[in-house]
């Protein structure tokens, strides 16, 4: 029989759908862009502290730290 796997515990945050950016639960507008479309639909996460010391930050034009998902509603954003 397979080992199982202990079910993963997500942060209590949304996503923003067009900017992936994650947000407080409370958050009703995304803090990065201001879009309303929020959803708790989303898998992994993405931390960039430093975007001026990381290729990622680099790579997708980022100016202040921040956190994003990887998924959306089984779309990949990052």
């Amino acid at each position: 029989m397979p080992a199982r796997r202990a079910p993963s515990k997500k942060p209590s945050l949304k996503a923003c759908s067009d900017c992936g950016t994650l947000n407080p639960r409370d958050a009703q507008v995304c803090s990065n862009c201001g879009s309303s479309r929020l959803t708790e639909d989303w898998e992994g996460m993405v931390v960039i502290i430093s975007p001026s010391n990381s290729r990622v930050g680099a790579h997708v034009g980022l100016l202040k730290p921040i956190k994003r998902a990887i998924r959306i509603a089984g779309r990949i954003v990052v």
